[in-house]
């Protein structure tokens, strides 16, 4: 390293933005003074030369100088020098390597665990003193994992949690103000939500009343997907800005098929980015207030019901979307994804990790995101998420609160988040990530409309799920009992009725 090392440098090497490093690594860098040793030797040669020249250093050092001088007699004196100087000098040594952090993280799959292995290379390299062992569980066994081990006391240092479960777990969580502030961490580098929208408490994914338990690591919003190749050629305009639901229904009519087993829309049951964007762009939304825990459910308005029922008898009354029961004759081998097909005109979602999107889909066609449609009011909706990296007490058990504390800032910063970018997993959580080309651009087999994504996150029009304690077996419920309509056993109008009824019976009992 040429130049001065100064705080400025060490927090560039680290490759995390605005995180700055420990006191100890920032000490170690300090400039001090030691015992320097000066030797000169004199040689009598004809020739007179002196080099000669005192320089401040951080080490012992030995520094020879050659004296000649003109002679009648050959000889060699050979004279030694010693300076000695006193100085006081306060010892800052790098951090040891510490215990292994117990690491728990469920992107142990597809573009996830590539980004996941390339980021934690690098901060081997940076950190080398961090140990960590890492327990990659997959994405459908995480959830339950997790509530087994914290009910068992076994649970690992860092784990990753939502909103509705950093609430659960609270006591068993570690409060970050005090780590952060020390690590010299500026929270504005982040995208958090709750940052962003102070005055919605429906944000809060990453903290409780304020304070932070959690460092962003990924987020997630809905949006529409559709197939460029089969609009082509089945001559349907692209979608536009201004489509409103009944222009969709239209051109899903014109995208379908029955013959060829095609169909303009599919209509999955998952709640979260598909219908219940739908029914807050139309009137309802989940709860009648954002209060802690809310006193009542607030989808089943009449323009809830309304937003619920188009999008159930778009597959069974409309029938442009695939009935849940035969999704097994359209799918192939190796193919587990509708959209995936290319039978499908368009489709409701996440579409924040289009780099997963773009596994399954492969060259079988070409695809991109689209504007969602707008609703009879004349509104969109988006229901965004965050995922966050929580230390847990164990690390406090372990002495691992410190090394925890740089590992997540290195995963929430912008070397990390840069691979993410380039992954495209998810949406990065960095500020300048997120606003990059490297985010934004166009590579071959992804979207070319990314900012869509972005623009949707970001969206005034955009909504958190406002966790509580109780609200994940509040959201049992709620998708429990509309099951029924999505799989076409119950009347759209019933079902939710019917949810709205459960659902409060358990906030109730929050009261």
């Amino acid at each position: 390293m040429s130049g001065p090392v100064t705080r400025r440098t060490v927090i560039r090497a680290l490759g995390v933005g605005s995180l700055g490093a420990s006191a100890a690594i920032l000490a170690a860098c300090g400039e001090t003074q030691v015992v320097e040793v000066e030797k000169i030797v004199e040689k009598e040669v004809p020739v007179e030369r002196v080099v000669e020249k005192e320089v401040p250093v951080e080490r012992v050092v030995e520094k020879v100088v050659e004296k000649q001088v003109p002679v009648e007699v050959q000889k060699v004196v050979e004279v030694e020098r010693v300076v000695t100087r006193e100085v006081m000098v306060e010892a800052a040594p790098m951090m040891e390597a510490t215990p292994p952090i117990q690491f728990m993280n469920y992107w142990a799959a597809g573009t996830r665990w590539e980004t996941m292995k390339a980021g934690l290379e690098e901060f081997d390299k940076q950190f080398p003193q961090v140990k960590y062992d890492l327990i990659p569980i997959p994405p459908g066994f995480y959830r339950d994992k997790v509530n087994i081990m914290f009910a068992a006391g076994t649970i690992g240092d860092v784990v990753v949690l939502n909103g509705a479960r950093m609430r659960e777990f609270a006591p068993g969580l570690v409060q970050l103000e005090d780590h952060v502030n020390k690590a010299g961490i500026d929270l504005d580098d982040y995208l958090i939500l709750a940052r962003e929208n102070p005055d919605d408490p429906s944000f809060e994914n990453l903290s409780i009343e304020g304070t932070l338990y959690g460092m962003p690591f990924m987020s997630g919003v809905n949006g529409y997907v559709y197939n460029i190749d089969k609009f082509d050629a089945d001559g349907v305009e692209a979608p536009t800005a201004d489509w409103t639901w009944d222009t969709q229904l239209e051109a899903a009519r014109q995208l379908t098929n029955s013959e060829t087993g095609e169909f303009g829309l599919h209509h999955s049951t998952g709640g979260e980015f598909r219908w219940l964007p739908l029914i807050s762009a139309n009137g309802g939304w989940l709860f009648t207030d954002r209060t802690r825990p809310a006193p009542a459910s607030g989808f089943a308005t009449e323009g809830g019901l309304e937003a619920f029922e188009w999008y159930v008898n778009a597959t069974y009354e409309e029938k442009v979307g695939v009935p849940l029961g035969e999704l097994s004759q359209l799918l192939t081998e190796g193919i587990t994804a509708p959209f995936a097909t290319g039978k499908i005109g368009m489709e409701p979602g996440g579409i924040h990790g289009p780099g997963g999107r773009k596994l399954r889909v492969g060259d079988r066609f070409v695809w991109d995101n689209m504007e969602s449609p707008r609703s009879p009011i004349d509104e969109v909706a988006y229901s965004t998420n965050e995922l966050g990296h929580f230390i847990t007490v164990k690390a406090l058990e372990h002495g691992t609160v410190e090394a925890s504390v740089i590992l997540t800032s290195f995963i929430a910063g912008e070397y990390f988040q840069g691979l993410v970018a380039d992954g495209r997993g998810a949406i990065p959580m960095f500020r300048s990530v997120i606003e990059s080309d490297r985010y934004l651009g166009f590579q071959p087999g992804l979207p070319r409309s990314m900012n869509i994504i972005k623009d949707n996150f970001l969206s005034p029009d955009g909504y958190g799920l406002h966790f509580f304690s109780g609200w994940a077996q509040w959201w049992n419920i709620l998708h429990d009992e509309t099951q029924p309509a999505l799989v076409g056993e119950l009347p759209a109008r019933e079902a939710l009725l019917n949810a709205q009824a459960e659902c409060d019976k358990h906030l109730a009992t929050l009261q």
